[in-house]
């Protein structure tokens, strides 16, 4: 019997929720075509979650035909740059995480952005955004925790 215990418990473990709850946003400013191309990246099962309690049913992000619509419907709520209009282009879920990808017109780099994915279901989530520009990280990458809301951005010098 003890034998059977250990890959019990390693089962639970990894069948469980995680210890962390964190995103990440790569911000790139596009010069050439004047566009910010942007990465969403989440826990999926976290994703999920949220989902599921918002439309009240079961919804599996690999497998609902609604996910990729739900899921960016939802990004596009949390994620925000300045005055800028983004439009969700795709989703592409992996066994832990879900990356969504966002773009909009942008004249110049965005000097300021809100990142409050997951923020409002998890009171210790952490978001990342690291800003570029034409591919090259623009300084750190800007820490959201869930009491902050827009922040300012690095700039190219």
């Amino acid at each position: 019997m003890p034998r059977l215990l250990l890959p019990a418990i390693i089962s639970a473990l990894v069948l469980g929720a995680h210890q962390f709850h964190f995103g990440h946003l790569d911000a790139n400013w596009n010069s050439h075509s004047r566009a910010l191309e942007l990465t969403v990246r989440l826990h999926a099962d976290d994703l999920e979650a949220l989902l599921r309690k918002q439309q009240g049913r079961g919804l599996e992000l690999d497998r609902d035909p609604q996910a990729e619509r739900l899921a960016c419907a939802y990004v596009l709520q949390t994620v925000a740059f300045d005055d800028l209009r983004l439009r969700c282009i795709g989703m592409e879920v992996s066994t832990h995480f879900v990356t969504l990808f966002l773009e909009g017109p942008s004249p110049a780099s965005p000097r300021r952005a809100r990142f409050q994915s997951l923020a409002a279901e998890f009171p210790d989530q952490v978001n990342t955004l690291q800003m570029q520009q034409d591919g090259k990280p623009i300084g750190p990458a800007v820490p959201f925790l869930p009491a902050n809301t827009w922040k300012p951005l690095p700039a190219k010098k």
